[in-house]
């Protein structure tokens, strides 16, 4: 294999330059990989590392953002992050030799940037970390979103919202961004890169109603995974997959953002700028992507986007270098290649890496990776083997010493967590880990409080306690215990008490991939991701899921076969996999051979399947018949009429579970019918063409069904979600109704001013969207004076009181005079407002109501904090007006809500 070094004629041999740096990925904000240091002619071998292999988050080329090492250089220091072992990594540019090391919680997935005297990073932890480029000490942390709550993100535990959009700075400030599931909530951030102080940030960009694949449209946004760059006063932020999103870089307001509207192109992580070599060949300078990153089979043929060999093409001076084919002097696929302090440094896919440059033989080193010593078994981990199983995650709250973790990692396939808050030795554990090798692929340190700790719910085989807690803690952590035969260990001393989670959740069905009602009590809006993965793929007609006993039973239609294939028949199936329901692990042949549930995995391999597999009311297997799903009351007017709820493109009809009804609605989707919620779209990935989005074990699943499509949804990959409390943030599209066909008929209601869509309550209120935006939403005769005020969204999450209906205090309106809503039916009602101030100023205001002062100079109170007040008897003829006026500053308002007294609680 060889690399490719184009000189131009004029490029004398010998030819000098000063040292330059490689801040950044691909060098510059731009990301254009265009550096203006000139390498000698003949590049001569310096020095080599071994490095551990890297774990990328996923499979799909597509989104591997952080397929291998990127290096970085600043002076005589190179930086690499690591997203195996959760760390950067320092090294001497001359020789290779490592300065220093410096831990992350979790997996960092994308080079860090070397700034001033600094370096700076993001991590999956959810924090953003500022180290000094010397020492590696720690400058300033910041966990931006301010949530503990976390999840198993492609195999490890996670924030919810891990910092997979890279960074990238300019003129003193770093932009980032945090999470990456749109329905969760989305961060793009602006902060002071030399204090981590924010300076902005948009939060807004997760819940916007439009285009979908297939001229679909639905509630979704970005789904932030790839490096950030800047093209001259805009943010351009990758989407995974699908094409990014431009934002105004003083501002961080959304400029521009769609999703590949037709369908079955394939997008890709990468983006970068046309760089100075494209401007001398007269071309405009345009975003660019990669084919080999934007390339896959659909079903019919191979598709692609891009352009060829653009992220593995770099410009030294005036030498074009490409590295597609790799470098002679560097065995094996070359990853990536940088050139600076008058070097050549090259990185490969098994985890090698290189420099070269003038220096001479003589000098050179290699620093071959040292082998791991044997695992010792200790009094403890030989204790520990007779008490937890073999396989899945276990968490250990307390310390606990490096022999025992290797050993327990010798004799199981476990992957361990463990909690600690002391700073010594959670750095003496993890570079004790790392030297064994086993350190993030198989055990990982987090620093925080071990009683303290939030954990997701369900993911765990074991969970040991070493230290003594209240009873109510106790219930807490037990929460986190796998369903069906988990333990909960707490360790008195030398012994070990343990509580076993036998069997289902309460509440919790089977289903069996049978198109029958699954009416799983637990499963209810709203919904937050468990985890995520797209290790088990799935062609997208393949059989519906069975889940059984906490494992996820599926089998994939062998599509690559294409010689069976015809409009009414199609592929054969390939054997049976088997899943852990609640971390979306892969069981080994072992365990999955010692399962009860084998004979429901029985597969007929040989028989050539139907296109499609569809419930017994849908006829037409292409062009499925729209839902039917029973009567409701209607939450405005309390009449009863036929259950409908907007449905847009989805090759899948969707199905009726019983308590949940699930289909492909431009997104997969879902409606809860015990609340009768709406349409709420789990924007990101791509359910199947057969109904894959089922609610049993206590979860609502929704495996990786994707296989044979190549449209732009931008998380291609299976995930599990469970219930939240009220207060999480979830928004819905309930359907339209005219003003007409409620005029005098509404008695209950809820206006949400400032939110991006409806939202319906267990109590009853259905929150309606002033402005609507969020899709088709019933019709309201409401008049503000001035006709538009002020309106803005801010995500819940950064309410301070949790309590009551935070996704309606977060957004408002200001500066509103009054608001006057028609159409109700007469009668005495209590009258709910919600405020909650946006900002630090102080801000005093009347309240009337139907023309009555029912308060005098209203506080509007601290920043963030929801004030609601109540006013039972307020009577009306048809309308309900309420206005304010102000004393200090300018007024607020976030809700209303209206009850009939009967009803009132």
């Amino acid at each position: 294999m060889i690399m490719k070094i184009l000189l131009p004629l004029f490029c004398a041999a010998g030819l000098s330059a000063l040292a330059e740096d490689w801040p950044m990925w691909r060098h510059d904000v731009e990301r254009t990989a265009e550096s203006p240091q000139v390498l000698t002619d003949e590049l001569s071998f310096l020095w080599s590392r071994e490095l551990p292999r890297p774990l990328p988050a996923f499979n799909d080329v597509r989104l591997q953002f952080d397929g291998g090492y990127e290096p970085i250089v600043k002076g005589k220091r190179l930086f690499l992050a690591s997203n195996r072992e959760d760390k950067i990594m320092a090294f001497e540019t001359n020789s290779g030799a490592l300065l220093w090391e410096a831990f992350a919680d979790g997996p960092i997935r994308l080079a860090p940037v070397a700034w001033r005297d600094k370096v700076l990073f993001g991590s999956d932890d959810g924090c953003f970390y500022c180290v000094d480029a010397a020492t590696g000490k720690e400058v300033w942390k910041v966990r931006p979103v301010p949530s503990a709550r976390k999840l198993i993100g492609n195999k490890r535990v996670t924030s919810v919202w891990p910092i997979r959009g890279g960074p990238v700075v300019q003129e003193d400030r770093v932009y980032f961004a945090a999470g990456v599931w749109p329905f969760e909530g989305v961060f793009i951030f602006c902060l002071e890169a030399a204090t981590g102080e924010q300076i902005w940030v948009n939060d807004s960009t997760g819940h916007l109603y439009g285009g979908q694949p297939h001229n679909a449209v639905a509630i979704g946004g970005i789904a932030p995974q790839g490096y950030l760059l800047i093209d001259g006063e805009e943010l351009v932020v990758p989407s995974s997959n699908a094409y990014p999103g431009r934002f105004d870089l003083k501002t961080g307001k959304l400029k521009d953002f769609k999703l590949p509207l037709g369908g079955r192109v394939p997008g890709g992580w990468y983006a970068s700028l046309a760089g100075k070599s494209e401007e001398k060949k007269g071309k405009r300078k345009s975003l660019l992507a990669d084919m080999g990153i934007n390339y896959v089979r659909h079903e019919d043929r191979l598709r692609y986007e891009g352009k060829p060999e653009v992220r593995s093409t770099i410009r030294a001076g005036d030498q074009e270098i490409r590295f597609a084919n790799g470098y002679e002097k560097v065995p094996g696929k070359v990853h990536s290649m940088v050139v600076a302090d008058d070097k050549l440094f090259v990185t490969t896919a098994a985890g090698g890496l290189y420099a070269f440059g003038s220096g001479t033989q003589a000098e050179s080193r290699r620093h071959e990776a040292t082998p791991p010593p044997p695992g010792k078994a200790t009094a403890f981990s030989s204790q520990l083997l007779g008490e937890i199983p073999r396989h899945g995650y276990g968490v250990f709250l307390g310390s606990v010493d490096a022999d025992t973790l290797v050993h327990l990692a010798s004799e199981t396939s476990l992957r361990l967590l463990v909690v600690e808050e002391e700073g010594r030795r959670v750095r003496a554990l993890r570079e004790d880990l790392s030297r064994a090798g086993i350190y993030g692929s198989r055990v990982a340190v987090w620093q925080d409080d071990p009683t303290g700790f939030e954990m997701p719910p369900y993911f765990a085989d074991f969970v040991l306690l070493r230290e003594e807690i209240p009873s109510d803690e106790r219930e807490r952590i037990f929460e986190s215990v796998r369903p069906y035969g988990g333990k909960f260990i707490v360790q008195h001393g030398e012994e070990l008490e343990t509580r076993l989670r036998a069997g289902a959740l309460p509440g919790a069905t089977n289903y069996h991939g049978d198109f029958k009602p699954s009416l799983d009590e637990l499963v209810k809006a709203p919904l937050g991701v468990l985890w995520f993965d797209d290790t088990l793929g799935h062609f997208k007609r393949s059989p519906q899921p069975k889940v059984i006993d906490g494992v996820m039973i599926t089998t994939t239609k062998d599509w690559l076969d294409a010689s069976t294939r015809t409009m009414k028949v199609d592929y054969r199936l390939l054997p049976p996999n088997f899943s852990d329901v609640y971390t979306g692990r892969v069981l080994s042949a072992e365990e999955s051979a010692l399962l009860k549930v084998q004979a429901a995995a029985r597969v007929d391999l040989k028989t050539v399947q139907p296109s499609q597999y569809r419930p017994s009311n849908q006829k037409n297997a292409w062009k499925p018949e729209a839902p039917v799903a029973g009567h409701r009351q209607n939450p405005l007017t309390g009449e009863t009429e036929a259950r409908a709820f907007p449905k847009s493109y989805g090759c899948d009809g969707g199905f009726d579970y019983g308590h949940i009804y699930t289909m492909r609605s431009g997104t997969a989707s879902f409606y809860d019918k015990r609340i009768d919620s709406g349409t709420i779209n789990i924007s990101g990935p791509r359910s199947g063409c057969t109904n894959s989005i089922v609610p049993a074990n206590g979860v609502l699943s929704l495996p990786y069904f994707y296989k044979g499509c190549t449209c732009s949804y931008p998380l291609p990959t299976g995930l599990a979600m469970y219930s939240l409390p009220e207060s999480h943030e979830q928004w819905t599209t309930w359907g339209r109704i005219t003003k007409e066909k409620l005029a005098g008929k509404i008695q209950r209601i809820g206006i949400n001013f400032g939110a991006p869509a409806d939202r319906m309550t267990e109590s009853g209120t259905l929150w309606l969207d002033f402005p609507s935006m969020g899709g088709p939403s019933p019709e309201l005769d409401l008049v503000t004076v001035p006709a538009k005020p002020r309106s803005y969204y801010h995500h819940s999450i950064w309410m301070r009181d949790d309590a009551g209906l935070p996704w309606v205090a977060a957004s408002g309106v200001e500066g509103m005079e009054s608001v006057t809503l028609r159409g109700l039916k007469p009668g005495s009602y209590r009258v709910g407002l919600i405020f909650a101030n946006p900002a630090s100023d102080e801000r005093r205001f009347d309240i009337q109501l139907q023309g009555q002062t029912v308060s005098t100079d209203f506080n509007l109170g601290s920043r963030l904090t929801a004030v609601g007040v109540v006013f039972d008897g307020i009577v009306s003829e048809g309308s309900l007006q309420v206005a304010l006026t102000a004393k200090k500053g300018a007024t607020q308002l976030s809700g209303i809500e209206i009850v009939p007294m009967d009803l009132a609680e």
